[in-house]
Parts: structure tokens; C-alpha cells; sequence
């Protein structure tokens, strides 16, 4: 297996071309195909510095502890448990929309804007579908296409960095790629497209599925710099592919799916700077791998070389995307977070979301750093099955390092299951969070007891994903729909 990639290789004449798609591109091979030495492609990046002084603070003192105030770093107890009292309902909001077109719960969903008031929303389903939603904020006008092929639960999609390729990946292991069949935003037809009755898909168009690989499939990442993916499966394998022609670049082995509490690679994204692939595992282990040669660069696991870290399986983490972005949040089924930091390899803080009683379920199940322009995006937020929402605000540099619990909130009617920070302008500290009572809600988390601003509702199950961008909220539940908001 080569390794490498060039998201835009400058030619040589001693190079060949490498494959392009052609008119049988839409046929599934019947074996993967690997890429070839003179096909290897290399990223652009400088690995003459070793990781562990590559992009390092000189400032930053590693030995960062999350410290909550009246509570010494180290405590089991650092993360103080969420507001007791029932949270006040602020203002309701209805959807501004309603898409229909899933017949089975909605799981995943990414959401892009191709221009100003346009947006595509892909999503996943149980029905054994995607889907592709063209939405004009302006008029109102709608339009819901099926993505046909897939014979699972369509568990993870998102569109490539650039906007051409949708990938939609499943529990039975296919993978699909779907291009961009024009630029701009075609008016929606008089109706859409159903899984009881789906029409062709227009507006982007099945460019490959790729050959059998991994089983089934939990995630997909796209590569920061280019058209390069990976996909995390429940074999415990990681793959990468070359989108452009749908080879296997490099598979990734480390993750035991029957150690532990099992779940094969639960969570895995490529890092800010693209040098790293970062993943999760249900033996309790996270991993920064190199891209290169399909080595693990650190394994962090708790007890191995004295780290502190969840004791089973982790659940989610999220990348800092301000000053302190190398640090990552790894969140654990057990309610544990650490806090990672990529060149050093060792962890800089850790703490509990929520110390469990005896028999009861605490898992973390969502993390999320604030936005750049928010407290330099040193507020981490974490959500769990427990109801509670909590805001820590992380610190760099040099002195004292400390991770403050700034603000908490008590989801009574049910566990938080999804979070995104609002990004607009506006409030400099406000955060939605989905829940299981099918409910949004728009969180001011300034106050050290987080106030509700509003409440969106029109779900009829339990919210499973969300997502934001721009003044455009939207959600996937257990009840099948999709629902919009104008925010």
C-alpha cells in the first residue's frame, strides 16, 4: 500500500497520469483497488520537525490540569455535577421547514452553502438511504432527493471541503461518492423525491461506489486540503481513500473491536494542520496515526505510561480551533474527558463530565470547542446522557494553566445528545443543544446557571443530530423528519 497524498500534485513529465473517472465510474469493481507507487501523491507539509516539538507553544506548560474551582487538579471530582433545579423555558420556536423524504430515523447530516441564502443538507437514515435537500432561505422553496444504493442504515455523510463530492457510507460497508452535477442552486421541482418513490438524483449524481472494504462503517472524514477521505469501521480498521479515483490509500489497524467494551472505531476526523488522523476506539483507546505510512504516532489509554483516561469506550472528541489548536477533548462512556495534546503526545488535563452512581449511565456524548471568535475558542462544551450541559474555559500559555467550569445546565426531560455553538453575530457565548425529549435549545452560557433563550420544537422523538451554519438551524430525530429554522 503507498502512502502519501497531494491534494494538487504539480505534474512531471517522468510522472503518468493518474486514473481518471470514466464512463463505467458509476459500476461497482469487484476489488479494491490500492494505490500504485507511481501514483503516490504527498502532502505539502513540513515533517523535518519531530511531532513532539512540531507547532509546540513555547509557552505552553504541558502539565496543563483542568482545574474547577474549589476543586484541586487531580480531584476525581474536578467536574463539578449540573444544575439541580429545572431549567426555565425561554421563547418556542416552530420549524420554519419541514423535509419529509426519510421513512426511518434520521442520524447524520452535514450542511453546506454553495451561496448566500442557498444551502445542501445531506443525511443519513435507518430507511437504508441518503438524502440531498436543496434549501432557498429566500423563497422558501425546497427539494428532497433520494440517494439510492445503499442496503443498511446510512450512519455517516458529509461533503468534501470544496462542496463537488458527497460521501454516504453504511452499515453494510458501501461507500459512495456523489459529484456536483452543476454549480448554483437549481429551482426545486414541483415534488421530491421519496424512498417510496425516488427519482433520479439531479442534483448531485452518483460519481462511484467504491469496491468492498471495510464492514460497517460508524464515520467519514474528509481531508482538510483536499479531496482525500478516511471511514472508521466496527472491524476496528481505518480507511483512506483518493476520491478523485476511488483508491485505497492506506488502512489503518491498531483498534482491538473485541477488547473492551467493543464498538470498533467509534469516532476519527483528520487533524486542523491535515498531518495527523485522529481516531477513536471502543477498547478505550484514542490514536494519532500518520497519514504517510499508516503507523500509530501515540496510543493513549488509561494506565499505559501513567495516563489518565477514560476506562471505556470513547464516545466523541473535538479538535480546539482557535489559540490552543492542538489541544483535543476526548470524551468516555464512563464520563470521563481528557484533554490531548497533539505534539507532546501526553494529556494536558482530565476531569469528570459526571461521577456516576452505582448502575448508572453517564456516557459523554457530545464535546465541542467554541468557535475562534469566541474566548479565542478556549470554551469547551460537553454534553451527555446524564441531561447536564456544561462549559469549561480552557487556558494557554504561559503560568498557571486552568480549565474553569464556567457555566452548567440540567436537561431534566432527558440526556443532551447533540451540541453546535452558535456562530452569528450577536451573543459571544450562546450554544444549542439537542436532546432526547425532542427538543433544541438555545442556551445563554455566560451565567454560571446557563439560561434558556428559546426553545425549538416540532420533533416528536428524540433530536439525534444538528447542525448550524449561518442563520440556518436544522435537525434529523427518531421521528424521521427534518426540520428547519430560521435563526
Amino acid at each position: 500500500i503507498t502512502l502519501g497524498i497531494n491534494m494538487e500534485p504539480e505534474p512531471t513529465n517522468n510522472d503518468p497520469p493518474l486514473p481518471g473517472p470514466s464512463d463505467d465510474d458509476d459500476l461497482v469493481d469487484t476489488a479494491p483497488v490500492f494505490l500504485q507507487e507511481n501514483e503516490a501523491e504527498e502532502v505539502q507539509v513540513d515533517d523535518s520537525v519531530p511531532i513532539e516539538d512540531e507547532e509546540m507553544d513555547s509557552n505552553m506548560d504541558t502539565n496543563m490540569d483542568v482545574e474547577v474551582e474549589g476543586v484541586a487538579p487531580g480531584s476525581s471530582d474536578q467536574m463539578l455535577e449540573g444544575a439541580e433545579e429545572e431549567e426555565e423555558e425561554g421563547e418556542v420556536a416552530l420549524p420554519t421547514l419541514t423535509l419529509d423524504g426519510h421513512r426511518g430515523p434520521v442520524y447524520a447530516m452535514s450542511l453546506v452553502s454553495p451561496s448566500p441564502g442557498a444551502y445542501y443538507l445531506a443525511t443519513g437514515s435507518g430507511d437504508d438511504t441518503a438524502g440531498l435537500s436543496s434549501i432557498d432561505t429566500a423563497t422558501g422553496a425546497t427539494k428532497f432527493e433520494t440517494l439510492p444504493g445503499h442496503s443498511e442504515s446510512v450512519a455517516a455523510v458529509a461533503f468534501s471541503k470544496d462542496q463537488t463530492l458527497v460521501a454516504s457510507c453504511d452499515y453494510a460497508g458501501t461507500i459512495s461518492l456523489w459529484m456536483k452535477a452543476a454549480d448554483g442552486l437549481p429551482p426545486p421541482p414541483a415534488s421530491s423525491s421519496t424512498p417510496d418513490s425516488p427519482a433520479a438524483p439531479t442534483t448531485y449524481k452518483l460519481d462511484r461506489t467504491l469496491p468492498p472494504g471495510p464492514t460497517d462503517v460508524e464515520w467519514v472524514a474528509w481531508h482538510p486540503l483536499g479531496n482525500v477521505f478516511s471511514v472508521g469501521s466496527t472491524d476496528g480498521t481505518v480507511w483512506m481513500y483518493l476520491a478523485k479515483t476511488g483508491a485505497v490509500m492506506q488502512v489503518f489497524a491498531g483498534h482491538d473491536p473485541d477488547n473492551g467494551d467493543g464498538g470498533g472505531v467509534t469516532c476519527g476526523a483528520f487533524s486542523n494542520c491535515g498531518k495527523h488522523l485522529l481516531t477513536g476506539g471502543g477498547e478505550g483507546s484514542f490514536r494519532i496515526w500518520n497519514p504517510k505510512n499508516g503507523l500509530a504516532r501515540h496510543v493513549f489509554k488509561d494506565g499505559q505510561d501513567n495516563c489518565q483516561f477514560t476506562k471505556g469506550q470513547v464516545t466523541c472528541f473535538h479538535q480546539n480551533l482557535g489559540a490552543s489548536k492542538d489541544i483535543v477533548a476526548v470524551g468516555g462512556n464512563d464520563g470521563f474527558v481528557a484533554l490531548v495534546h497533539i505534539p507532546s503526545k501526553k494529556t494536558v488535563g482530565s476531569g469528570l463530565h459526571h461521577s456516576p452512581e452505582a448502575g448508572e449511565t453517564s456516557s459523554v456524548e457530545c464535546l465541542r470547542f467554541s468557535p475562534a471568535n469566541v474566548v479565542n475558542g478556549n470554551l469547551l462544551a460537553s454534553g451527555g446522557v446524564d441531561g447536564n450541559l456544561k462549559v469549561f474555559e480552557i487556558g494557554v500559555g504561559g503560568g498557571n494553566q486552568s480549565g474553569l467550569l464556567r457555566s452548567t445546565a440540567s436537561h431534566k426531560s432527558g440526556g443532551v445528545t447533540c451540541l453546535r455553538w452558535k456562530e452569528t453575530t450577536g451573543l459571544d457565548r450562546a450554544l444549542y443543544t439537542g436532546c432526547a425529549d425532542g427538543k433544541i435549545r438555545l442556551w445563554d452560557v455566560r451565567p454560571s446557571t446557563a439560561l434558556v433563550l428559546k426553545v425549538f420544537k416540532g420533533h416528536e422523538d428524540m433530536v439525534l443530530c444538528l447542525d448550524v451554519l449561518d442563520n440556518v438551524l436544522v435537525s434529523g430525530s427518531d421521528d424521521h423528519k427534518i426540520h428547519v429554522w430560521a435563526v
